[in-house]
């Protein structure tokens, strides 16, 4: 009986090292990653209206979305390719004036040099990269429900947003290896109405994604 209870406790105390020693190496493996983001060794971000020399078979990602009033989704979409991509390198071209941003934002650390003289307005920048990402990369559009903590002050909000996908959705029944992802969460204005678009535009199975993790990943698909 003694001998029976002693192997009880041996294996549930074996169980619990075990289970610690586990807890502690997903920890690790999560600083490990979370570390190098911050390294900026994989992930090259170019602001407006920067033109800089990319690196042939490098991926670019334009990430299309409201600028004003979506909270930091930018940040959250970047560290989201940097995790599924692994060990690849990529561009995220981002159309948010790094003179907007807080002067210790994350996002600097990754900040492409260029030439800041060759696009006399953004909007030419803008277009230069999207035809470029609709082809050697992706166009991710992210659709956040306007934040209630930082909402647009002026103006409705993502109504450029809306504009940027309908012409894209255009450009997709024309030409359909173009390649476009699109995203959002329900509060997003109209999104079911988008999607309905789309599928009668483009497929019948045209996706929405719901999460940033799955738009993410529809998109490196693409590359």
């Amino acid at each position: 009986m003694l001998q029976a209870r002693w192997r009880v406790l041996f294996y549930v105390n074996h169980k619990i090292i075990f289970d610690i020693i586990n807890i502690y190496y997903n920890v690790k493996t999560e600083a490990k990653i979370e570390n190098n983001l911050n390294k900026g060794d994989r992930m090259k971000v170019i602001f407006p209206k920067t033109l800089a020399t990319l690196i042939p078979h490098d991926p670019v990602f334009f990430l299309a979305g409201p600028v004003r009033g979506g909270d930091d989704w930018q940040l959250k979409l970047c560290k989201e390719i940097r995790r599924q991509i692994c060990e690849q390198d990529f561009y995220a071209v981002i159309p948010y004036y790094h003179n907007d941003m807080p002067a210790d934002h994350e996002l600097f650390a990754f900040k492409v040099s260029g030439d800041e003289n060759h696009f006399g307005r953004q909007l030419p920048w803008e277009r230069h990269y999207l035809n470029i990402a609709s082809k050697s990369g992706a166009v991710i559009f992210w659709l956040p429900a306007e934040s209630k903590k930082n909402p647009r002050q002026g103006g409705g909000y993502a109504t450029d947003t809306r504009g940027e996908i309908g012409e894209w959705r255009g450009r997709m029944m024309y030409d359909p290896s173009l390649k476009v992802v699109v995203g959002g969460e329900p509060g997003f204005p109209d999104i079911s109405q988008i999607e309905r678009n789309f599928r009668h535009a483009i497929s019948s199975d045209f996706p929405i994604y719901r999460t940033i993790k799955e738009t993410v990943a529809a998109a490196i698909r693409m590359i």
